[in-house]
């Protein structure tokens, strides 16, 4: 009986993991389109920067297992899962910085983005 109490909340705590897990990173970039210069035509809803919390190096988002970090001083994108595994996973790519425009909302909090300013689109 134990075993079987046991085994159903792991298969729970494991079910909402991936569940957590799917739903950061669907969220992460709902747009579609636009993938080719001047990356025009796309649709869906960009990143809501200014829901976001400032921290010292730029951009902070909580999610339900993945948390992102955008770095403003030099446009690295990082990742956190339950506060304990970290990395960096890329730069803003230019269709990114010329869709979502991160740049703005960097400049609008007070950090100095021309040291990853890469499209001439802006």
């Amino acid at each position: 009986m134990i075993k079987s109490i046991f085994s159903a909340v792991g298969i729970f705590a494991i079910l909402a993991l991936v569940i957590g897990m799917v739903a950061d990173i669907r969220s992460a970039d709902s747009t579609k389109g636009g993938y080719e210069y001047p990356f025009a035509g796309w649709s869906g809803k960009t990143i809501d920067f200014s829901a976001m919390y400032q921290t010292k190096d730029g951009l902070y988002k909580s999610g339900y297992v993945i948390d992102q970090f955008f770095n403003c001083h030099t446009g690295m994108i990082s990742w956190e899962i339950l506060g304990v595994i970290k990395g960096d996973f890329r730069k803003f790519s230019e269709r990114a910085i010329v869709v979502h425009k991160p740049q703005d909302e960097c400049r609008a909090r007070g950090y100095n983005t021309d040291s990853w300013a890469i499209s001439d689109l802006l």
